[in-house]
């Protein structure tokens, strides 16, 4: 018998597979999607739907994304709704060709907010038609989330990228390996993220003096949320893709212009209270300023990640089902 080999906690450090979807460069602050760094990514495709055939195919070609299957009223959990949403095309799986897999993919978010989309609608636009009851979004507020979604659509081995591995190991369909995912993501240490920078921006508002506030807050021993990265030591590559974007919104929305009063201050507090540990401003941070800016609920935050997600999830699928065998590890048994 094989001796057994013990690992972290977490499987931190522990490399699981070969990919050629995505590469990380935690300390020089790198990202790409299949060779080509995000920043380029998110100037090469102006939709998400746009990118999600190139990424999970390796094959670009345009998608005009049809009427949702099946739809949803606004109302219950929203990542529930949506991993029944997911959980509803089970029975249509295999697709008869990539584009009909990419098309279905694609009408997930109008599915999900109940929206039909126009000739020519983006999955954005209709999802934000949907979740605003028929108020289109601006241009601007259109192109922001689509660059939200694409700089969100794949990102390594996290917990719920794992998940779908694994499900995809077994050999079982798509829709239920992407439920899978779905329903790790759903957990408030990993989808849940954006909900801590959520709060310090409402407990912001008002605040005359950003400065003295933040300071106190972090001689307290509080965490500042949206700041530093588990796994990026630099600025994470992803913020600085968002940014842009970002500051676009700001000439729209006056919660955008309150979140870069709160960065700003923010990043100049803890280069001068913590200088010796790289704190740089991460995506969280943009991401929930801007899902904020677009005047998304709270409880759609999550559902509104995942969404962009479905790409990355849907690449790995295919390629642990083409490369990988079972994913079977072991547990040592410890006597209570």
């Amino acid at each position: 018998m094989d001796p057994i080999i013990r690992v972290p906690e977490g499987l931190e450090g522990v490399v699981v597979a070969d990919t050629g979807i995505s590469e990380i460069d935690g300390a020089n602050g790198r990202l790409s999607y299949r060779g080509v760094p995000i920043e380029d990514i998110a100037g090469r495709f102006q939709r998400w739907e746009d990118l999600m055939p190139w990424l999970v195919y390796g094959e670009a070609f345009t998608i005009q994304v049809p009427p949702p299957r099946v739809t949803f009223a606004l109302d219950g959990q929203p990542m529930v709704r949506l991993i029944h949403c997911v959980l509803g095309a089970h029975d249509l799986w295999p697709f008869e060709d990539r584009e009909t897999e990419a098309a279905w993919l694609s009408a997930i978010p109008s599915s999900l907010v109940g929206q039909r989309t126009g000739a020519h609608a983006s999955a954005a636009q209709a999802y934000l038609t949907g979740l605003r009851q028929g108020r289109q979004p601006s241009p601007v507020e259109e192109q922001t989330l689509n660059t939200y979604w694409i700089i969100a659509a794949e990102h390594g081995l996290n917990a719920s990228t794992y998940a779908v591995r694994v499900a995809a190991s077994t050999g079982t369909s798509l829709p239920l390996a992407l439920a899978a995912g779905l329903a790790t993501l759903a957990g408030p240490l990993h989808g849940g993220a954006p909900e801590g920078v959520l709060t310090l921006l409402q407990e912001a508002s008002g605040v005359e003096n950003l400065d003295r506030w933040l300071t106190e807050k972090v001689q307290r021993g509080e965490r500042l949320m949206g700041f530093g990265h588990r796994v990026y030591r630099t600025l994470d590559p992803r913020a600085a893709a968002l940014r842009a974007m970002f500051r676009q919104l700001a000439d729209e929305s006056d919660a955008v212009r309150h979140a870069v009063a709160v960065e700003e201050a923010a990043v100049r507090v803890l280069a001068r209270t913590k200088p010796h540990r790289p704190l740089a401003t991460n995506v969280e941070f943009y991401a929930a300023a801007v899902l904020r800016g677009l005047a998304i609920p709270a409880p759609w935050c999550p559902a509104t990640f995942a969404l962009a997600r479905l790409a990355g999830y849907t690449a790995h699928y295919y390629e642990q089902r083409a490369h990988g065998r079972l994913i079977r590890p072991l547990a040592v048994y410890r006597r209570q």
